[in-house]
């Protein structure tokens, strides 16, 4: 039976989301996930919003330490609806109405674009964004993008187009970035020191977009499974244990939910059962960087610094754009040398 606490957070969060009151939905929402982290409704509630979060950047200080020019931010980007959502209730049926009214050969023209596009399409919904640590140095807004692919399969090339204003929604600055590293399937990965460019005026409010994004290889599933890895992935990593253990017993052929099994089993503490999966979704894959990584990680931790310097560089070499097997290969692992 379904807590009655919950249901009536659900309730106001999809009102305030209808009267267009979005960071009250927000929190509504998170309420909800407080209490049950795996609640399908919420998950697919935030991901529907493209929410605007307010935020102070100071341009006098120049430090980025002083607590004036540093506000961090953590809000959802623009998601449509559910990755599973059949084609026939999404933008498909609603493109080839649109090729009917506005002009057969525009329409067929955009509907063929939608659907070469698909899976990239389709894919952007199941990732969010989160501008981290906004800040002015030199005249420059500089910011952490963190991106949370739940995906089951890599993503790479991210567009985020983003909209700077000033108190009174006068826009200062509308431009686009762009971030080629990868994030593997149902992890994160966080880009540091991304450069917004100068900003002229004092900026409050801080809107980002995610325009596009390339996906894949897409991998070969069974019948729900990527789905059941989605909502494994979405969960933090010591709540997702049991899923991802369903999910290896379910099949011994899909890497990433071995190396979800590892992440779970390590934040339990329960590192030489982590190394066992990580080395397990490195014999299914031996170029699954994300494996070798998190295995040099386990091994660093158990003090074999050796072999973890192997890995970490096994893992570099596989990724070498990976923004946190980068941060890792410099400051991670000192005692290796």
């Amino acid at each position: 039976m379904s807590n009655p606490k919950i249901q009536e957070h659900l309730k106001i969060a999809k009102r305030l989301h209808f009267q267009g009151q979005i960071e009250e939905a927000i929190r509504e929402y998170e309420t909800v996930l407080h209490f049950d982290p795996a609640n399908i409704e919420a998950i697919a509630g935030l991901r529907s919003l493209d929410a605007e979060s307010s935020l102070a950047l100071s341009q006098n200080s120049q430090e980025n330490s002083s607590p004036n020019n540093q506000l961090a931010t953590n809000f959802y980007i623009n998601q449509a609806k559910s990755a599973n959502s059949s084609p026939l209730k999404t933008g498909i049926f609603r493109l080839i109405i649109l090729a009917l009214a506005g002009g057969a050969i525009y329409g067929i023209y955009i509907t063929t674009v939608y659907i070469m596009n698909y899976d990239n399409i389709v894919a952007s919904q199941n990732v969010e964004v989160s501008f981290e640590k906004p800040r002015i140095n030199a005249g420059s807004g500089l910011v952490n993008v963190e991106v949370i692919n739940l995906n089951p399969a890599p993503i790479r090339d991210l567009n985020i187009s983003y909209r700077i204003a000033d108190g009174g929604s006068n826009v200062l600055k509308e431009s686009t970035i762009k971030l080629s590293g990868p994030v593997p399937p149902g992890d994160r990965r966080t880009f540091v020191n991304i450069d917004l460019g100068t900003i002229n005026g004092t900026a409050s409010k801080l809107s980002p977009k995610l325009e596009a994004l390339t996906y894949g290889p897409k991998p070969r599933l069974k019948d729900k499974y990527a789905e059941r890895f989605i909502q494994a992935a979405a969960k933090n990593d010591k709540e997702a244990l049991t899923d991802y253990e369903d999910l290896v017993q379910d099949t011994d052929e899909f890497a990433p939910a071995y190396v979800g099994l590892g992440r779970s089993l390590a934040a339990w503490n329960k590192f030489d059962q982590a190394i066992n999966e990580y080395r397990n979704a490195i014999k299914i894959d031996p170029t699954n960087a994300n494996a070798h990584y998190y295995l040099a990680i386990a091994l660093h931790f158990k003090k074999d610094y050796a072999a973890a310097k192997k890995e970490m560089a096994i893992a570099a070499k596989l990724a070498p754009e990976d923004p946190e097997i980068i941060s890792s290969q410099k400051h991670y692992l000192p005692a290796a040398d």
